[in-house]
């Protein structure tokens, strides 16, 4: 409604309504007050003359919505004309500080009323004043922008919340209480009693009529609440922590029941998901000894799995600065490269690192970890380094590791020596078959008959040379495939060794002397006579190769439990590089000697085993100068059976365990093993 001067229909009238508009003028602008007309159409003012005069805009009082509002000054108070006539989301007054020719200048504006023509045009009316100062203005501010905040607090604020009276009947609630509990229409269930809840605890009824504040979790059960209210969600459940005050008046009476519910329904699924996965990821963390840890470089704290505290050899629980920067648990070289790793992060010259350490353990051992670390977030500045460890247990890794390379080494061997064998082999098989070949050749076309025994006595040593390999190679065969066999009688070890003498005696040269050791001790046990007959022939037979004058010497020795057999020579010698080679297969350090380069490292590597029976040989050489068998270097032979007694040979005399041990002196060590109580044969 426009207030202007009324049409002339007469000059009384004129007059009349002249006068009172002027009154009226003046009583406004007395009181500071103003008129105005809002035109939504227009988007537009028009002002009285007192609201044009303080705004200093054209007589006809005319000034549009966007130069209103670009005189507002605070940003805070700077709203556009459509949102101030929402009448859903603002007050109908407004306080405004206003940039004006005379100054500042604060105002108040009220809506007073709005028409709407026929047209559809809505006009809004209404009075502005202005303040009698900041103070006062300010304060109502205050106070009209603290009740836009609590209204915009209590609409929008993401938890529910239900408003009661005394009696517990409900007043109010917000959107997101609609929401939760799937409420289409708030008049619905305004109205409904707390108390009559059949979802809510009884005990906590009782706390709220008893004005107590409290504070629960429980899990709402919509199955519950058919005929209490109208919800569109009739079964299942949500997760609530439900916080109820009581709210009093100024004569500490109770007025209302205030309650906030929390939807912790997303949360608790959200955690379960969590710790399940953490329980998933702790469970192939110790099954694949893989561990993790989350920590901060600076501050040293942070959080680790259970697998990663065993990888770095420190106990559970222990408080991560007690451990990172520390790393106790570390071999020194690898300590010191970690060290110089974080130092290196603090710095930011450097982001990662990818280590295999070695973790000392409670018994002094040694364990293999990787280690892998990450710079995750990198903020100094606000005293954030963020750090991801991965870790795992590689100490099997390690060991297959040095398995597979031992199995290189092995393998690359076992061909170097096949290459060795072939062509030994081919050598050695040849030159006795060329001799029986040859000489048998001859033997047709020799006459005299002193040549023809000569022929055949070439013959026959080629052949025993030739039968000899190949039952060196087969022997060889047998003991890598484990099919030696045992067979254990009693064994009489004063007689085996004179047989042994006996029988070389005729093949030893006048230039060698073949000696058994005088005052031998009786002693019977029980073992393979055969092969450890064999075991003595070969030492004897090397010997006999590579010693052309002085003395062989055939020996046993009991010390206490233990009994030694050596074969001792004064040969050519060995020297100190060349003594451990002497038993390997196919090696032989004299080329002109005959011989298959296998009788020593059959020795050496016999191992046998059968249903009762295990034992094995291990060789080893010593130094000894001395003029006592007229060689710089002494080479004493050793091997030692260890041998199961077979429970069908137990007898009335004890049996013995033969058995090697690695001594600075080559022995046959034998350990006793008492079966029963007759006297023994020693």
């Amino acid at each position: 409604m426009n207030i202007q001067p009324p049409v002339k229909t007469s000059q009384t009238l004129e007059t009349s309504k002249q006068k009172e508009y002027t009154f009226l003028q003046k009583l406004l602008n007395k009181a500071n007050m103003g008129w105005w007309e809002a035109d939504l159409k227009t988007e537009s003012y028009v002002c009285s003359e007192f609201i044009s005069r303080l705004l200093g805009i054209d007589e006809d009082g005319v000034i549009s919505f966007e130069d209103f509002n670009k005189r507002i000054l605070r940003e805070d108070q700077h709203h556009t004309t459509s949102y101030s006539f929402d009448k859903l989301q603002q007050s109908i007054e407004e306080v405004y500080l206003l940039h004006t020719p005379h100054g500042e200048v604060w105002i108040r504006s009220t809506i007073c009323f709005q028409e709407t023509d026929r047209e559809g045009n809505t006009k809004i009316y209404g009075i502005a004043e202005t303040q009698d100062g900041p103070h006062m203005a300010s304060a109502y501010q205050a106070l009209q922008n603290s009740e836009r905040i609590l209204h915009n607090i209590y609409k929008n604020l993401p938890v529910g919340i239900e408003l009661y009276n005394k009696d517990g009947y409900l007043l109010d609630l917000n959107k997101k209480e609609l929401e939760m509990f799937h409420i289409t229409h708030k008049e619905k269930v305004i109205g409904i009693n707390i108390f009559e809840n059949p979802a809510l605890p009884e005990e906590i009824k009782l706390k709220i009529r008893d004005n107590e504040e409290v504070e629960f979790t429980f899990q709402y059960d919509f199955s519950k609440i058919k005929g209490y209210y109208e919800s569109e969600k009739t079964s299942g459940f949500i997760n609530l922590t439900t916080r109820i005050t009581t709210l009093y008046d100024h004569d500490r009476q109770p007025i209302n029941y205030l309650l906030i519910n929390v939807d912790k329904t997303e949360n608790t699924i959200a955690y379960n998901k969590i710790q399940e996965f953490k329980n998933f990821f702790e469970l192939v963390g110790d099954y694949a000894k893989v561990g993790y840890a989350h920590f901060d470089a600076l501050s040293r704290n942070g959080y680790a799995l259970s697998s990663w505290y065993k990888n770095v050899g420190e106990e559970e629980g222990t408080p991560l600065p007690e451990i990172i920067g520390i790393h106790s648990h570390f071999h020194p070289e690898d300590r010191a490269v970690m060290l110089d790793f974080l130092a290196k992060v603090v710095k930011g010259e450097s982001t990662k690192l990818c280590r295999d350490v070695r973790i000392r353990r409670a018994d002094g051992s040694y364990t293999w970890t990787r280690v892998n670390v990450l710079v995750r977030n990198y903020r100094p500045q606000d005293n954030v380094i963020e750090m991801l460890c991965i870790n795992f247990d590689i100490t099997q890794l390690k060991e297959t590791e040095q398995m597979l390379i031992k199995a290189k080494e092995k393998a690359e061997e076992a061909d170097r020596l096949k290459s060795a064998f072939l062509a030994n082999m081919s050598h050695e098989i040849r030159t006795p078959l060329n001799a029986i070949v040859g000489f048998s050749s001859m033997l047709e076309e020799a006459e005299e008959q002193e040549e023809k025994h000569q022929y055949i006595t070439i013959i026959e040593d080629n052949n025993k040379l030739l039968l000899q390999l190949i039952s060196d190679i087969l022997d060889l065969s047998k003991i890598e495939a484990e099919t030696f066999d045992i067979i254990p009688e009693r064994v009489n070890a004063k007689q085996l060794c004179n047989d042994l003498f006996q029988a070389m005696q005729m093949k030893t040269s006048p230039q060698v002397e073949l000696r058994l050791k005088d005052n031998l001790p009786e002693l019977t046990f029980t073992s393979d006579k055969n092969r450890l007959y064999q075991v003595l022939l070969n030492f004897v037979t090397n010997a006999l190769k590579f010693t052309s004058e002085g003395n062989i010497t055939i020996d046993y020795q009991i010390d206490g439990n233990e009994v030694k057999f050596s074969v001792q020579d004064t040969g050519m010698g060995i020297e100190p590089e060349k003594q451990e080679a002497i038993f390997t297969r196919f090696v032989k350090l004299n080329s002109f000697i005959p011989g298959t380069g296998l009788g020593l490292s059959i020795v050496k590597s016999a191992k046998v085993s059968s249903r009762n029976w295990e034992g094995k040989s291990v060789w080893n050489q010593n130094q000894e100068k001395g003029p006592a068998f007229g060689s710089p270097i002494q080479l004493i032979k050793k091997i030692f059976f260890k041998l199961l007694c077979h429970p069908s040979l137990y007898s009335e005399w004890q049996s013995q365990t033969l058995f090697f041990r690695q001594q600075s002196i080559s022995s046959v060590s034998l350990q006793e093993n008492t079966v029963c109580n007759s006297a023994r044969q020693l």
